[in-house]
């Protein structure tokens, strides 16, 4: 291809008329332009491979979907753990509802586990757990001289429905307890009712 250059009529008045210095630079800017080439082809191919491999996953998936003829029953599975996971969910009319319900069931917990000087206070939290459930937090303080920790564990496990104790903090100089609790609650809206 270079011969066929210098012989044309083209390379023949480049030869006359470029000095040595021109003829490096020409041939330094057609390497340049050639790496530069080889470069974008190169990643074209790396683009067009990740493609190639996007849609032979999107293969594989559709054919193990099609394959796998027990989705149908793997769908009613997990329709049956929604239903489970939802009836240990809280239900009220209004936040202010459920809240009474957690304060009622944590006191009584409390009572029961012989704890002492018993506060409780309910706060709905500010993220949402979907578009039917909500999340509250339960603060319990209170005296418990005995470490009665077993106790209190057991009243909260037979609660009606789900309380999830996220942080226990016991001075045993002087029996202080405080403890957060979460609960998941789902708040009934006039529409799902009728």
């Amino acid at each position: 291809m270079i011969r066929a250059m210098r012989e044309s009529r083209w390379g023949r008045q480049l030869q006359e008329q470029a000095t040595p210095r021109a003829m490096a630079g020409l041939a330094a800017l057609v390497i340049i332009l050639a790496l530069w080439g080889l470069s974008e082809l190169s990643a074209s191919v790396s683009n067009l491979r990740q493609d190639v491999e996007e849609v032979q996953r999107a293969r594989r998936l559709e054919l193990s979907l099609l394959n796998d003829q027990n989705w149908v029953q793997q769908a009613r599975d997990l329709q049956v753990q929604l239903r489970e996971t939802q009836n240990s969910f809280w239900e009220g009319d209004t936040n202010g509802i459920v809240a009474a319900q957690l304060q009622g069931a944590v006191e009584r917990a409390a009572r029961n586990a012989e704890l002492t000087r018993i506060r409780v206070a309910v706060e709905s939290a500010p993220d949402a757990l979907g578009a039917e459930a909500q999340s509250f937090e339960i603060s319990l303080t209170a005296r418990d001289t005995d470490g009665q920790f077993l106790a209190l564990f057991q009243e909260l496990s037979r609660a009606d429905h789900q309380l999830v104790i996220t942080r226990l903090n016991w001075r045993r100089s002087n029996g202080a307890l405080d403890m957060r609790i979460q609960a998941p609650a789902r708040i009934q809206t006039p529409e799902a009712a009728s």
